[in-house]
């Protein structure tokens, strides 16, 4: 899946003709009316923020009202090969168990595409649309209309006939530059191409702080000490929690410690939560919890002071608050049992983060400064930090429901090292239609603005 998102609900009039009227946009003021197939598609890209690019985009609609927006990836195939049944299943049972989370009435759908077509009776990616709609159908949701979206045209799919739908279709330029368009860029919406998001090379820290840090580089081993695990996890805690950039000696002692895949882990629990149950639910700082820790935490360079990192480690040692010992909402598969020393459930809720799978929303706007870290981190030399930031990455836009770029960053990360572990998981994950539980829910999943 590449984008999810949930315009606010507006009811909508009935056209002029006495047909049900088509949902009316989100708006901050008061509601845009949609009447006509031009609307929608005008209005598609300002709600995902992008222009969508080899896409289906469905739109559920529910008693008058604008459902939740989906855009999802094509299934990859080679030139002019079928895709194969089992991927077109495994497509059309991720579209229908999203759009009919909110038991929409029907839906249309927009295929953004830039292969050719030909001829009106045989539109392009034809099995896509036909596979999608017998599923929604089935699920009790019927398609009402169908379009193909190409470089410069579009056109419906239900109507062959060039005498009432003109050959090659309605200009795509116009979408951009109508009435919808236009009311949107005057509320301050817009959009751009579909892409990866960029970030500037990080400078580099004071030459002294440099040298300090290439020693944690150069020796991983160091991280595996459950208090400098500690004092590392601090220091994360502190730029996840504050929208302030961070200095680069912060920068590069951040990326040193996405080296270690259980610390990496446990930055992305904390950027979905907080740095205490990420502390409580790993079992890398076991040892620190059965009692009082004798031992002073180390000043890392470029750390916080080691005075606040041992204030955290007192916080977090405390064990989990009222509550956080109960069985976690899930909305996914189980997750592991508890680990000997560790609260009750703080293993549990920790994998189900991982996976996307609590029943709360995470906490969005920190996962969004794990993203601006982490591209940062990606544009450094060294293949050994680039490898884990990439992978951060790709599990942040799998998180938010965005198949393609996760599979963009997964490539990247792929090519710098090809056996890295999270990439592949990932991988497998994504090639299996696989959501995140929090990109399934309305209550739970992204929406541009958190960010």
């Amino acid at each position: 899946m590449d984008d999810t998102q949930h315009p606010i609900e507006q009811p909508a009039p009935r056209d002029r003709e006495g047909s049900p009227g088509v949902p009316r946009a989100a708006a901050s003021e008061d509601p845009i009316t949609i009447r006509s197939a031009e609307d929608i598609l005008a209005y598609v890209p300002h709600a995902l923020g992008e222009w969508p690019e080899e896409s289906l985009v469905a739109v559920g609609l529910a008693d008058g009202r604008l459902g939740p927006t989906l855009r999802i990836d094509l299934p990859a195939r080679p030139k002019a090969v079928p895709v194969r049944p089992a991927a077109l299943r495994r497509f059309s049972d991720t579209v229908a168990d999203y759009l009919t989370h909110d038991a929409p009435v029907g839906a249309v759908l927009a295929l953004y595409t830039r292969s050719a077509w030909a001829v009106p009776q045989a539109p392009p990616h034809r099995d896509v649309l036909d596979a999608v709609a017998a599923r929604l159908t089935e699920a009790g949701v019927p398609v009402l209309e169908a379009w193909i979206v190409g470089p410069e045209h579009w056109r419906t799919v239900s109507c062959p006939d060039t005498s009432c739908c003109p050959w090659p279709g309605a200009s795509v330029e116009a979408l951009r530059t109508g009435r919808i368009g236009a009311e949107m860029v005057y509320r301050g919406s817009s959009y751009g191409p579909a892409g990866l998001p960029e970030a500037a090379c990080p400078q580099p820290p004071p030459a002294a702080v440099a040298a300090a840090l290439d020693a944690y580089v150069e020796d991983p081993g160091r991280w595996w000490d459950p208090l400098v695990f500690t004092a590392a996890l601090a220091a994360w805690d502190e730029v996840l929690s504050e929208p302030r950039v961070a200095a680069p000696a912060r920068v590069r002692l951040l990326a040193a410690t996405l080296m270690r895949p259980a610390l990496r882990d446990a930055v992305l629990v904390a950027s979905a939560t907080d740095a205490g149950t990420a502390w409580r639910g790993t079992a890398a700082t076991q040892g620190l919890r059965p009692g009082p820790v004798q031992a002073a935490l180390p000043a890392l360079p470029g750390g916080v002071p080691a005075a606040e990192a041992a204030a955290a480690l007192d916080l977090w040692s405390e064990g989990p608050r009222a509550g956080e010992g109960e069985p976690v909402p899930c909305a996914g598969r189980e997750g592991n049992a508890g680990t000997p020393g560790m609260p009750p459930g703080s293993s549990r809720e920790f994998g189900l983060i991982l996976m996307g799978s609590t029943g709360a929303a995470p906490a969005w706007e920190r996962i969004a400064r794990l993203e601006r870290i982490a591209l940062g981190v990606a544009q450094m030399e060294e293949p050994e930090l680039r490898a884990p930031a990439l992978a951060v990455l790709a599990w942040v836009q799998w998180a938010r429901g965005r198949g393609g770029r996760c599979l963009a960053f997964l490539e990247r990360a792929l090519s710098t090292d090809p056996g890295y572990r999270l990439a592949l998981l990932l991988r497998g994950l994504v090639e299996q239609g696989e959501l995140a539980g929090w990109a399934r829910s309305r209550e739970t999943a992204w929406h541009r603005e958190a960010a």
